[in-house]
């Protein structure tokens, strides 16, 4: 599947959000005192690198085409 220019920049507009988001929640697991709430973001983390992940594919696999 061949991305169009617009379809690559929403992406990587996408990919940015995604890594600002990541660095959020990092932020805000590192100073919860609550551990339910530390684990919540700790999640967040993990769902938004996943994503990310998935994003990144996109990228690349336009890429290779």
């Amino acid at each position: 599947m061949s991305l169009t220019s617009k379809e690559l920049m929403l992406i990587q507009d996408n990919i940015k959000m995604t890594q600002n988001s990541i660095k959020f929640m990092e932020s805000c697991a590192d100073i919860c005192t609550d551990s339910q709430i530390k684990n919540l973001c700790q999640q967040m983390v993990r769902d938004h690198q996943s994503d990310l992940q998935t994003l990144i594919k996109h990228i690349n696999s336009a890429n290779l085409q």
